[in-house]
């Protein structure tokens, strides 16, 4: 990639240019060809409003962990502390890891059964950052984090509000 700065020849990727040290970071970036794109691309998580997440220790047991899912209608728990999320228990988990041998595990302790170490991403990072991290590992909860400090979570539910709310006129009136 040449510098538009100085026209020196960079490997593809570079940070900053090896010639006159600009930053390179932005040209990288892909264009956004609609408004949706350019929303998603130049928007933060911010905008999404992450919801407090309920946290769990490593040592609460199954049926404590579903008994939350249900009576606060949510989809997951965090699994560690405010400082330090070790990991993450979804529906999707319950349904892949505890199948129809529930009664035997609910007393086991929820660690032995949450994905550990999720990904994070922090509140200043654009929403297509969650879409495609999102994409890639096939999830739908992401723990938002602002300095390092878990702030809250976000679902693939709160960007599809954002973009319906932002996008009223792509919504099809009710017949």
């Amino acid at each position: 990639m040449n510098c538009p700065f100085c026209n020196y020849d960079n490997m593809s990727g570079a940070a900053t240019c090896d010639d006159c040290s600009m930053d390179l970071t932005d040209l990288d970036l892909p264009r956004p060809s609609s408004a949706i794109e350019a929303s998603i691309m130049e928007s933060s998580l911010a905008a999404l409003h992450p919801k407090s997440p309920v946290i769990v220790p490593p040592e609460a047991t199954v049926a404590e962990v579903i008994r939350i899912l249900c009576e606060q209608h949510i989809g997951c728990v965090l699994v560690g502390s405010k400082d330090k999320v070790v990991g993450i228990f979804s529906e999707r988990d319950a349904l892949n890891r505890l199948t129809d041998r529930y009664s035997e595990r609910a007393s086991l302790p929820i660690s032995q059964f949450m994905t550990a170490h999720p990904e994070q991403l922090d509140l200043g990072a654009p929403i297509a950052f969650a879409l495609d991290r999102m994409s890639i590992g096939s999830f739908r909860h992401l723990p938002i984090t602002r300095y390092g400090r878990l702030e809250g979570i976000i679902s693939t539910r709160d960007i599809l509000r954002f973009l319906s709310e932002s996008y009223p006129d792509l919504i099809p009136p009710k017949s």
